[in-house]
């Protein structure tokens, strides 16, 4: 079912970030939510998971799995416990477990690599299975709060790569927050943007393009780009 955002209103201090908003998003979409910085992006996805009170109504369906800008592996546990330990609640046995994971490990190329602790792995390698294990934990709803922000052009490209292959298979509604317009231009089937005090939709826009086809450098990527930009930049 779609995920509604009915008249959500939160207030912090004398500020209000959100007063009476309300949007849908689509079910098994990603719906990209541009902004500057501080706007209020993070403070919506953690309404969506019911981690900070907030008046008005946000209908989902079953549980929600994130993924952020950190890894937040138990870095005492190898990278097959890390995964298990969301699968724990599942009733299944060890075997399914098993069988998941490893099937999981080969999509993110990172089948092998089970045994190793958090500090065995490179940047990219933790931000890998942290993208595995939101994907195994049972959820209808992903939140995506900036998890390729700070990285470097290259594995950025990886990861985001990554991401689309699970995506395909494991299709989810998503809610992808970001202040980088061509990690929403690569990923999203719905962008919108939010500005303002208390903060409201400026810009909205849908992607058709096939996310594993998609070239920035075609022009009608360059056109969005540069209307995203200039909404971005209007008072």
């Amino acid at each position: 079912m779609d995920l509604t955002v009915k008249n959500l209103s939160v207030t912090f201090g004398d500020k209000k970030i959100f007063e009476n908003f309300s949007y849908v998003f689509k079910e098994g979409e990603i719906t990209c939510v541009l902004g500057e910085s501080g706007i209020g992006k993070s403070t919506l996805l953690n309404c969506v998971a019911s981690v900070i009170p907030y008046k008005g109504e946000i209908d989902k369906d079953g549980g929600v799995s994130y993924i952020f800008q950190e890894d937040r592996l138990v870095p005492t546990l190898s990278v097959f416990k890390n995964l298990e330990l969301v699968l724990k609640g599942v009733d299944k046995d060890k075997k399914w477990r098993k069988e998941k994971i490893d099937e999981m490990l080969k999509l993110v190329e990172l089948d092998g690599e089970e045994k190793k602790i958090k500090a065995e792995l490179s940047g990219g390698m933790a931000q890998r299975v942290a993208m595995a294990r939101a994907f195994l934990y049972p959820s209808e709803v992903l939140l995506l709060d900036e998890p390729f922000k700070g990285l470097d052009p290259s594995l950025k490209g990886r990861l985001i790569k990554t991401f689309v292959k699970l995506y395909e298979k494991e299709r989810r509604t998503v809610i992808f927050v970001t202040h980088a317009i061509d990690e929403a231009l690569l990923l999203a089937d719905k962008i919108i943007m939010i500005k303002g005090s208390p903060a409201v939709i400026s810009f909205e826009s849908e992607i058709k393009a096939e996310k594993a086809e998609r070239n920035l450098s075609d022009d009608a990527f360059d056109r969005l780009r540069k209307k995203l930009l200039e909404c971005w930049e209007q008072v």
